[in-house]
């Protein structure tokens, strides 16, 4: 039974190294995948964020009369 807990966990070990290492290796990969998506949705965002601009009159005040 111990030699059966001793495999897996020797086993598990060696799956999350080589797991970490390949992660490791490819971080530039995955770093341009999540810049790439951000960049496409940066734009949408932005602009619902801003607010509505305001409209100005072109005149105010008694200039309305003359």
């Amino acid at each position: 039974m111990i030699k059966i807990l001793t495999y897996i966990n020797t086993a598990s070990l060696v799956l999350a190294v080589s797991v970490g290492t390949l992660a490791y290796f490819q971080r530039g990969k995955f770093t341009e995948s999540i810049m790439t998506e951000v960049q496409k949705k940066l734009p949408s965002l932005v602009e619902g964020a801003m607010p509505e601009i305001p409209s100005v009159p072109s005149k105010t005040g008694s200039v309305l009369d003359f």
